[in-house]
C-alpha cells in the first residue's frame, strides 16, 4: 500500500504516517503540506490512499478531490474540523470522511477495509 498524506500541520501528517507505517504493509508514505506539492506525490507515487486536509496554505482540499480521482484508482479520506462538509466532500468522491481531531481508530478501520 502507498499511501499520501495532505496536510498541513506537520506533526499532525507525521502522526498520521508513523501510524500507518507500524498498522499497514506499506511500500511509501510520503507527506506534503501543500496542495501543489501533494498532487505531485500523488502524480508521481500513484497512491492507494490520499489522506486530504481541507484548509492548506495554498487552497482548500474539497477543490482538488476531483483532479486526485482523475489521476488514478484510489480511496480519498477526508479530514477536516468542518464537518458541515462531509456531504459535499462525499458528492465529490471522497471515499471517507475523519472528524479533526483525528481518530486513530477510525484510520484504523479505513486501513483494514
Amino acid at each position: 500500500m502507498k499511501v499520501v498524506i495532505i496536510e498541513d500541520e506537520v506533526e499532525l501528517g507525521q502522526l498520521i504516517g508513523n501510524f500507518i507505517r507500524r498498522k499497514a504493509t506499506t511500500n511509501t508514505v510520503k507527506t506534503a503540506t501543500t496542495i501543489h506539492d501533494g498532487l505531485l506525490y500523488v502524480e508521481e507515487f500513484h497512491p492507494d490512499l490520499v489522506f486530504l486536509d481541507n484548509n492548506l496554505p495554498d487552497g482548500k482540499g474539497i477543490n482538488i478531490i476531483g483532479d486526485i480521482k482523475r489521476m488514478g484508482d484510489l480511496r480519498i479520506v477526508m479530514m477536516s474540523a468542518m464537518t458541515n462538509l462531509r456531504e459535499e466532500a462525499l458528492k465529490k468522491g471522497v471515499d471517507f470522511f475523519i472528524d479533526k481531531p483525528i481518530s486513530f481508530v477510525e484510520i484504523q478501520k479505513i486501513l483494514n477495509e
